[in-house]
């Protein structure tokens, strides 16, 4: 086995959509691997030995980089990676979320002859949202 990585975010999710680069002292790409359902890189082919630089990018999050030692048996174990998200805040999971209406809230503001707004509040709501695995961007709502 060359490289074992694992990929997540601050709070211990999987970044399915990573990908690492690995670069020998050169600079030169000598892999390139993306992650898988559960955030996890195996590539298979070992490596020759030395330092190398590991690099670790994602869509919304900052990048990342170690530094990884491959020993004569042309495996290096990066270990546990962690991404923290662009803009400082991090997003849901994958998957379905329900509204809770304890801790929401749900109004409405109307233009009434463009001179006052009208402003009410709904007491009684309920949804969900599911959050696409492959692109947080597209989300879809149910009633």
């Amino acid at each position: 086995m060359g490289l074992r990585a694992r990929i997540r975010t601050r709070d211990g999710w999987a970044v399915s959509h990573a990908v690492v680069t690995v670069t020998d002292m050169t600079g030169a790409q000598v892999l390139r691997a993306e992650a898988d359902a559960e955030g996890a890189v195996r590539d298979p082919n070992p490596l020759p030995a030395g330092a190398y630089t590991v690099i670790v990018t994602a869509v919304g999050y900052a990048p990342a980089a170690a530094s990884a030692i491959v020993t004569a048996s042309g495996r290096a174990e990066v270990g546990t990676v962690t991404l923290a998200r662009q803009g400082g805040t991090e997003l849901p999971p994958p998957g379905p979320w329900t509204v809770d209406p304890a801790h929401s809230s749900v109004g409405a503001v109307a233009q009434h002859l463009g001179i006052s707004s009208v402003r009410d509040r709904f007491t009684q709501f309920s949804g969900s949202i599911e959050i696409a695995p492959d692109d947080v961007a597209k989300p879809r709502w149910r009633r």
